[in-house]
């Protein structure tokens, strides 16, 4: 009888695509401050070091994407992880901030962007 995001909405409740990439993001960037430990994780997410930097009018995303040559790789949960922390990286800083401040930016890029 009521649409499945009305419903979601008062009952206060997120999608679980939205979950679901909440959490990946969340591990990802603990993986990064030294807060949890996962070597074959770490190895895929590939700081982005500009040349020229100075002399560029935009600010750089904080993580390397990886050329994606097959659709499998382009909608793989670390590439789309990878794709969040770059845009989540833009509105503030993910090494400063503390872990409740990104979890707010997190979910509004999350639930609105799609």
């Amino acid at each position: 009888m009521y649409p499945t995001l009305f419903v979601l909405g008062m009952v206060g409740y997120n999608q679980l695509r939205v979950r679901r990439e909440f959490t990946l993001a969340v591990y990802a960037v603990k993986l990064l401050r030294g807060l949890a430990h996962n070597p074959g994780v770490l190895r895929h997410l590939q700081l982005c070091v500009p040349d020229r930097y100075v002399w560029r009018r935009r600010r750089p995303p904080l993580l390397a994407v990886p050329a994606a040559r097959t659709n499998l790789l382009a909608k793989a949960p670390l590439t789309r992880t990878i794709r969040v922390l770059n845009e989540v990286h833009a509105r503030t800083d993910l090494f400063s901030c503390n872990l409740r401040e990104f979890a707010i930016v997190l979910l509004n890029i999350i639930s609105y962007s799609y």
